[in-house]
């Protein structure tokens, strides 16, 4: 299990390179978009690799973010692996029969609104929605910073998230050097 293999020190490469998803412009409102890639990652030692096909050990989705979108994945029975999350939402849903993980841009323009983010609170609302798990980020890098002797590398400091059907949502904090993430704590 992904979320079991990342701990403090691991590497992780290949993944930087799938979740640069992109598009969009921060704070706008592009709604739903279905952005999961069926993927897949092998483990050996301290060295997770990630792969946009399935050509790697296991089996994973990966969820890239989307500027101005909640752009998600159908979990299909597998772990999601998502990020560069700074204060963006992760959730775990079923909407409509079908289990969902989702990223929500949570970023506000120089308006101060946040659209994708009033459009998520709007889900939630409706009929035949049920949330399994949230996790936002919102303030989690302050508190890593807060309790941690400073280093030069956490000025790429960014959470990735590992959404584990039944488990649930963890997070962890990484650094990101030449692409490769490196592990320098857990979340929540």
């Amino acid at each position: 299990m992904l979320a079991s293999l990342i701990r403090q020190g691991v590497s992780i490469r290949g993944l930087a390179e799938l979740l640069n998803g992109g598009g969009g412009v921060v704070g706008g409102d592009r709604g739903q978009i279905d952005r999961g890639i069926n993927g897949s990652y092998t483990a050996s030692g301290d060295v997770i690799t990630f792969f946009g096909d399935t050509s790697g050990e296991h089996p994973v989705n990966i969820l890239p973010y989307v500027a101005g979108a909640i752009s998600y994945s159908q979990m299909r029975g597998k772990e999601t692996i998502s990020g560069e999350f700074t204060g963006c939402v992760m959730a775990i849903y079923n909407d409509a029969g079908t289990t969902r993980v989702c990223h929500v841009d949570t970023a506000k323009p120089s308006s101060g609104d946040a659209p994708s983010k009033t459009r998520w609170a709007q889900i939630k609302g409706q009929a035949g929605f049920e949330m399994a798990d949230e996790l936002s980020t919102n303030g989690m890098l302050g508190k890593f910073l807060d309790t941690h002797a400073p280093d030069e590398s956490f000025r790429t400091l960014s959470i990735l998230g590992v959404a584990t059907p039944v488990i649930g949502i963890t997070s962890y904090y990484v650094t990101r050097q030449n692409g490769v993430y490196t592990v320098v704590g857990l979340g929540t």
